[in-house]
């Protein structure tokens, strides 16, 4: 320790030991936001005598939240991204072309799904039919008719933006194989909105560059092709007309993508939507409602009902006693739709869901339930 230069690294070397913990005492780098799309892990309690527990525990959450990580990450990102043209979460988002990005493998296999590499077998969808056969029988013997809506993934509607490497396949995918299955052996409405946006697009643009979701135009594009559906076996329901709906375009902000790689002060999406409905449609939010689900499913998210605007029968409004209620059980794709929907019905309650769940359809006694999921989660609906 005589040494000069020795002395410098020492003290280098416990200064780089100590930063972590200065930080997190400090807060100097406190401007980084952890950004992962994640539920984060809270700080553990330590309770004597249980060390071992709090230690086990301690150590996922020291993980997720030692000093300068999210500045560290931050770094590792934009060098990451913009010097080796790379995502610096290759599991979480891919990079695609011409500024798109597309959820990657950590989220259900997503890419494989797309690939062909995880096909969904003829014997699985038939299991998955005869259960909807199941359920749509149990709500009928109370008056109720079922709906199933399935919201594509981004990589279904723009396989073009994809990089080559996951490149889609051009075999039957996993929807393909159960859309059959359901027409062939059931008579539960299935509505596969791929085609219908693949035909908006031609339009306007109908998912966000820089997220996992479609767009307030996309959103529209499949409200009203749901509408138009339950409309064929409830004549009473509003007619969808142009004139319900006001789109205003603007320069969009950033999306769920781009913020888990921590660039969304980089990159933004060139375009955003902002569709609300008229006079006519308007509904109104009455409630906001905790939602009680458990599991590894559940999202946390709280469940909304809404009432349908008022006006006098003759006009056709969603107010007239013969106008439906709707019990809609969706996943985060669902939230842009409520208020886009809500207007159509006497009454709508929106539950953020996995699970069709017998009790809270007793307890809203709807006349129609639909169940939408987004198409790289179809497993599930064997078991909803």
């Amino acid at each position: 320790m005589t040494n000069p230069r020795t002395r410098i690294l020492a003290f280098g070397f416990a200064a780089l030991l100590l930063l972590p913990t200065l930080d997190q005492v400090f807060g100097f780098s406190g401007r980084f936001q952890n950004t992962e799309n994640k539920q984060q892990n809270k700080r553990p309690e330590l309770h004597f005598p249980h060390v071992r527990s709090f230690i086990k525990q301690f150590d996922p959450y020291y993980k997720e939240n030692f000093g300068w990580r999210d500045a560290l990450f931050y770094a590792y990102s934009r060098w990451q991204f913009k010097g080796l043209k790379q995502s610096p979460l290759p599991e979480k988002v891919v990079v695609g072309k011409d500024g798109w990005f597309f959820l990657g493998d950590s989220y259900n296999n997503v890419v494989k799904q797309h690939r062909g590499l995880m096909p969904l077998s003829a014997d699985s969808a038939r299991l998955i039919a005869d259960h909807l056969t199941r359920r749509q029988a149990e709500l009928a013997r109370q008056g109720i008719k079922l709906y199933v809506l399935i919201t594509p993934d981004s990589h279904s509607i723009y396989p073009e933006f994809l990089p080559d490497r996951v490149a889609h396949t051009k075999n039957p995918t996993r929807l393909d194989v159960l859309r059959q299955a359901v027409e062939r052996q059931t008579r539960v409405p299935f509505i596969d909105l791929r085609d219908t946006l693949l035909a908006a697009k031609k339009d306007e643009v109908v998912y966000y560059q820089t997220d996992t979701h479609w767009n307030d135009y996309g959103t529209l594009v499949g409200s009203a092709a749901l509408l138009n559906r339950i409309r064929r076996d409830i004549p009473a329901l509003r007619a969808v007309q142009k004139s319900d709906f006001m789109m205003t375009k603007m320069r969009g902000g950033t999306g769920d993508l781009v913020r888990m790689m921590a660039l969304q002060d980089a990159i933004r999406d060139p375009l955003f939507y902002e569709i609300k409905p008229a006079a006519p449609v308007l509904a109104r939010q009455i409630a906001e409602i905790p939602n009680t689900e458990t599991g590894p499913k559940a999202t946390g998210f709280p469940n909304t009902r809404f009432v349908g605007p008022t006006g006098p029968p003759d006009r056709g409004t969603p107010d007239r006693p013969t106008a439906p209620k709707l019990l809609f059980i969706g996943d985060s794709f669902s939230h842009s739709m409520m208020p886009l929907l809500a207007g159509y019905f006497r009454e709508a309650y929106f539950a953020r869901s996995s699970f069709l769940n017998p009790t809270l359809v007793q307890q809203q006694k709807p006349n129609v339930v639909v169940f939408q999921i987004v198409e790289r989660n179809l497993g599930w609906l064997g078991s909803i």
